[in-house]
């Protein structure tokens, strides 16, 4: 009995030795690696707090992100807005400068009209008639020439008939039926100019389609759009001032169809399927873009 306590306890010796100098050389370890003179539970704090610390930046970081989008939804009226109305309302505005002068003024629509008279005297003709849908005959010519555009031929039918319905609402439905003015000829219903509106919009809608293509394409349907408001008052039909308002009622009008369009039809719908992996498991990951 004796023996088996003597063995018991030399045993105990001689292995406390070795187990407290792995603990020291660990320590030791940690000391070294870290550059602190502190405990493992001190090691504990600090990677504890480092934890900490890069959850308040993650959590600052989304707070702000969140702020910066929520600005910007809230904003009430989009950058687009403002850029595209730019053009269509200095139009507006300057067709109705014209209305506001004295006849004798420089500014004056008669005098202006007038002075269109007399520069294109013997001018007159019925090309305003059909130019003003030149434009919009090139956006579906160019579409089958195979010229990219900005939509497909779907989206750019279901966009043309809807600018189209809203200019006529803007000038036959409300303007002309409600504001008395008279022709330069005699005529009645002269505000604003229902043919310069309808060049605009052809001519907006092939800028807006095939800008990237070309400029010179832009600049050709504008150049139409133009020529179209300048022969109405050439034909004796209309005033500067119905032909500057048309003009910013025929882009106003593309522009806002453009801007609140969604292009829902002629897209196919693109399927993704891959495989996923997990802690537990697997099984397929699957996702459709509508």
């Amino acid at each position: 009995m004796k023996v088996i306590r003597l063995f018991f306890i030399i045993v105990i010796v001689t292995m406390q030795q070795p187990l407290f100098s792995q603990v020291a050389i660990f320590n030791n370890s940690m000391d070294f690696n870290w550059g602190l003179k502190r405990p493992l539970a001190s090691l504990k704090d600090f990677a504890f707090s480092n934890n900490r610390s890069f959850s308040s930046r993650c959590i600052d970081t989304l707070m702000s992100d969140t702020f910066k989008l929520n600005e910007m939804q809230n904003q009430i009226i989009p950058p687009k807005w403002i850029k595209g109305a730019i053009v269509p309302v200095a139009l507006i505005m300057a067709g109705t400068i014209t209305l506001l002068p004295e006849s004798n003024s420089l500014l004056s629509k008669y005098k202006i009209h007038d002075e269109v008279l007399k520069l294109f005297a013997g001018a007159e003709s019925g090309i305003d008639n059909s130019l003003q849908f030149a434009p919009l005959a090139a956006v579906f010519a160019l579409k089958a020439a195979g010229v990219k555009s900005r939509s497909d031929l779907l989206n750019q039918g279901i966009i043309t008939a809807k600018a189209e319905l809203l200019m006529m609402v803007i000038v036959h439905g409300i303007m002309k039926s409600k504001i008395p003015s008279g022709r330069p000829n005699g005529g009645l219903n002269s505000m604003p100019s229902g043919h310069t509106a309808q060049a605009f919009v052809s001519a907006t809608i092939l800028d807006m389609e095939y800008r990237d293509a070309s400029p010179w394409i832009s600049l050709a349907g504008y150049a139409a759009a133009t020529t179209t408001g300048l022969y109405r008052m050439i034909n004796n039909k209309h005033w500067i001032s119905d032909v500057l308002i048309g003009a910013g009622i025929g882009i106003f009008s593309t522009k806002v169809v453009y801007f609140t369009h969604h292009y829902r039809f002629g897209n196919k719908n693109k399927m993704v399927i891959l495989p996923a992996f997990y802690k537990n498991g697997g099984g397929i990951s699957f996702a459709m873009v509508l």
